[in-house]
């Protein structure tokens, strides 16, 4: 009767190594994806797992699915670090926190809305002949401007003059407006800055081209350069 017992003993322990080997599935190869901002995204840290973090090029996490754990976290931010070992920009290597420094100088044309008076000659039905009139009417004007961007770090800030700079605005210092949303990757640097409530221009500048935009209420396009880019791929 001895071995039977211990056949009783040993089944709930077999039983709970089986159940222990199903409900624990194989790691996983993180997969990272590279988005059109620039933007890193991360997936796969377990299999059947629809978690997604996303990273900025600097290897910070921007946003993180809801059904991702805390370990799939590590996973995926461990994905990144090596990463960016391996394209040789990751912080660890350089000993600092910071990314590149640029300072870049823009000419370029604007356009803003403005109001203008137009003369002419209306026809006047009481007294059945043509008068000279005199409206106001609201239209877009060009102008010629310079623009400053200064990158340090993760932050940035951009310099304005001129018609840029509408009569109401408020946030500047000494005609500097800090740049949010900063994204820089090797071909563009994105970013928005705060004239007013209802003014939030959009800057965008191509690496390669060295042209950049900036939208908003005013407009403007030229073309940036910073120091001796002739030797190098792109102009900054």
């Amino acid at each position: 009767m001895q071995p039977i017992k211990s056949l009783r003993i040993l089944a709930p322990t077999i039983v709970g190594l089986l159940t222990l080997t199903v409900t624990h599935p194989v790691n996983a190869q993180a997969v990272i994806d590279t988005l059109d901002n620039g933007n890193l995204s991360v997936t796969g840290m377990r299999s059947g797992s629809g978690c997604t973090v996303l990273f900025n090029p600097q290897g910070e996490i921007l946003q993180q699915g809801r059904s991702c754990s805390s370990t799939e976290i590590r996973k995926a931010q461990a994905a990144i670090d090596s990463y960016l070992r391996e394209q040789g920009t990751s912080d660890s290597d350089n000993g600092s926190s910071s990314g590149q420094n640029l300072t870049l100088i823009c000419y370029g044309e604007g356009r803003k809305p403005t109001v203008a008076n137009r003369y002419g000659y209306e026809w006047n039905d009481r007294r059945h002949r043509y008068e000279a009139s005199n409206r106001v009417e609201l239209t877009t004007g060009d102008f010629d401007s310079e623009v400053q961007v200064e990158i340090r770090g993760s932050q940035g800030k951009i310099h304005l003059t001129g018609k840029l700079i509408p009569p109401i605005h408020s946030g500047g210092d000494n005609g500097w407006w800090p740049l949010y949303d900063l994204q820089v990757s090797p071909d563009r640097i994105t970013g928005k800055y705060r004239m007013n409530e209802l003014n939030k221009p959009r800057v965008n500048i191509d690496r390669r081209s060295g042209r950049i935009a900036i939208d908003g209420i005013e407009k403007f396009r030229g073309e940036c350069n910073s120091g001796d880019w002739g030797g190098s791929r792109t102009r900054f």
